[in-house]
């Protein structure tokens, strides 16, 4: 475990130097694909890379998520003395749970996950 002294704070963190990466090889991945002379080898290797690195970053991600839930869980036992805390606590998780593909991972999950919401808010009279 580091100390408060040994975490330098000009320097990016491990999540955050990923988060950049991923930037940048999307950056390079569109630049191949606008290039005239395209090489189907860099471009799989580069989705491949990105495919990769998006998942570290959302595994990362979702491991912090779940270790903050169970922080505040604890904290918050100690303070859970009326009914309202308890409601605004399960409509905070809920709200959390459904929320998750509203940081930008991948812009095509992300189009995907809005897509499928607007196809469960329609509601189609069932005809027999």
């Amino acid at each position: 475990m580091l100390r408060p002294r040994e975490i330098d704070v000009d320097q990016p963190s491990k999540t955050e130097q990923l988060s950049n990466w991923i930037k940048k090889v999307r950056c390079k991945k569109l630049m191949c694909r606008r290039n005239r002379k395209r090489n189907l080898r860099i471009e799989a290797v580069l989705s491949y890379a990105l495919y990769k690195a998006e998942y570290e970053l959302r595994r990362k991600q979702l491991s912090r998520i779940s270790q903050w839930r169970k922080l505040k869980s604890k904290f918050l036992q100690n303070s859970r003395s009326d009914d309202h805390n308890c409601e605004s606590l399960e409509y905070s998780e809920i709200y959390q749970e459904s929320n998750l593909w509203h940081e930008p991972v991948c812009q095509e999950l992300s189009s995907l996950n809005d897509f499928m919401l607007k196809l469960s808010e329609i509601k189609a009279p069932l005809q027999r």
